[in-house]
């Protein structure tokens, strides 16, 4: 089977000679789900598998957005689980186990049956494998930036190998995490530094504040700034001028380059997923979630776009209420 002619459930295939544009949609607000990440994870295996693809362009189907964040409703329904804290250690050392056992015939579908929290270790499992996957390619990812683009779906869009935005000011970027008590779970702490340089990266991760479009081009997020009308065009055309490249080659070349620093990728992955599933378990990201849900519900939007100023600030949870 071609990739073009997979039936997924919330991405929208076209293929124009070697270049495959994936349409995102999940309306309103387009965060991303499990569902999105099966999809990602269903296309980028086939992707591998057909010769026809040179490049694969993300994009949005809903106006003004791209990959706001992961669904917060999801990720909630992990933290309401009745665990203790947890330190790290005990969670990685959890952790590699439950990824082993996942990868085994029938153990996805073992996971799924699990409940919450089945189906979170899955979503870990399957968004590490994916985000490797797109970086040990012979093909091409871009974004195409369209909208904000804050946590997971900053993680996402950090795992394709060019990033083009539009120049609008919708467009926001950013690692929000530790806003809600916990750290970013899908490769930011470990792409950031590698990508804008440590110093940088701590600020963006501590602060938790998302950055305009502007600054992200600055900082170097983004690699171009394109006007809003134009932005599935320019990303399109330059997909196509990749997408001839040699796929062997392209392959080789993202292999060097992104395993170009000390500690290999995929263990630096499984530290931060650690780290993240711990945080995870403070009373702090419990009433994070909880407060969250309050503002989403106010706002019908997430408060990180509709109303970040409290979150930013550090007002909205006092840790004195934690």
């Amino acid at each position: 089977m071609k990739a073009r002619e997979l039936n997924l459930e919330t991405l929208r295939l076209d293929q124009r000679g070697r270049v495959l544009t994936a349409f995102y949609s999940s309306p309103p607000l387009n965060f991303v789900t499990t569902a999105f990440l099966r999809d990602l994870d269903q296309l980028t295996r086939a992707v591998d598998r057909d010769r026809g693809v040179g490049a694969v362009v993300l994009a949005s189907d809903v106006a003004g957005r791209f990959l706001t964040h992961a669904d917060a409703g999801e990720l909630g329904a992990m933290a309401e689980l009745p665990l203790p804290e947890l330190p790290a250690g005990v969670v990685l050392a959890f952790w590699k186990v439950v990824n082993r056992v996942i990868g085994l015939p029938g153990g996805a579908a073992t996971a799924q049956r699990l409940g919450p929290m089945g189906i979170g270790l899955l979503w870990g499992h399957r968004w590490k494998k994916t985000i490797l996957r797109m970086n040990r390619s012979g093909v091409v990812y871009l974004a195409a930036i369209s909208g904000p683009t804050l946590g997971g779906g900053h993680e996402i869009a950090l795992a394709c190998d060019l990033r083009y935005a539009a120049d609008d000011p919708r467009v926001v970027l950013g690692q929000i995490e530790i806003l809600a008590g916990i750290i970013p779970g899908g490769g930011g702490t470990q792409r950031l530094p590698r990508l804008i340089g440590t110093g940088r990266a701590l600020e963006l991760i501590l602060e938790g504040a998302p950055v305009d479009v502007h600054r992200a081009h600055e900082l170097g997020l983004v690699h171009r700034l394109v006007a809003a009308d134009e932005l599935l065009e320019q990303t399109q055309a330059t997909a196509a001028r990749l997408a001839n490249r040699s796929r062997s080659a392209v392959a080789a070349a993202k292999s060097c380059v992104y395993s170009a620093t000390d500690r290999p990728l995929s263990r630096g992955l499984d530290r931060e997923l650690a780290a993240f599933l711990a945080t995870g378990t403070t009373a702090y990201a419990r009433r994070a979630f909880q407060e969250f849900a309050t503002d989403f519900h106010t706002h019908a939007d997430t408060p990180f776009v509709a109303a970040p100023a409290e979150w930013v600030d550090g007002t909205r949870i006092p840790q004195a209420d934690s």
